[in-house]
């Protein structure tokens, strides 16, 4: 934890988690909507979380306040994301997951956009097919994927890292 001549002052600690809050899995994989708050980057933080990936352009958190290393993937609210946009976020997982660290993705509600992103993730480190995914997903955080476009962006994810698998 590194601390800041400035981190006596009690606000500065204070933490509360960003609303729909979830562990897709447990110490690996956090689903969120917007962090809006520095009490939310802290409890992010406090977590375990190192780094946040954001998919709202038009929501970003207040970043410059925290340690954490921060990636903007921006995709458009109910927009599917694309196949490089679902790599470079499987990436930044890969990366922290061999260093024993929490991602935290959101968006603006932590629905859509997240919600792919985060089927991705059962699709590539639990092995899971593209529809199975996204009802685990679903049933732990109800109002995941919410689109058409976004279900069929899990399958095109899914089918991409099949035929890149030799």
């Amino acid at each position: 934890m590194s601390h800041h001549a400035h981190s006596n002052v009690s606000s500065d600690q204070e933490s509360h988690p960003p609303w729909n809050f979830s562990w897709v899995i447990e110490n690996e994989l956090a689903a969120m909507a917007w962090p809006k708050t520095k009490a939310n980057l802290n409890f992010l933080w406090q977590n375990g979380i190192r780094h946040l990936v954001t998919l709202s352009p038009e929501m970003v958190p207040p970043i410059e306040e925290s340690d954490m290393k921060w990636t903007l993937i921006p995709v458009v609210e109910f927009e599917p994301p694309t196949i490089e946009d679902m790599v470079a976020f499987i990436s930044i997982c890969e990366a922290s997951l061999k260093k024993k660290e929490a991602v935290g993705v959101h968006c603006r509600m932590g629905w859509g956009r997240t919600g792919v992103m985060a089927a991705c993730f059962l699709v590539r480190f639990q092995g899971l097919g593209p529809e199975r995914a996204v009802s685990n997903l679903r049933r732990q955080r109800p109002g995941s994927v919410e689109t058409y476009e976004q279900e069929k962006a899990v399958v095109k994810y899914h089918d991409f890292i099949m035929e890149t698998r030799n």
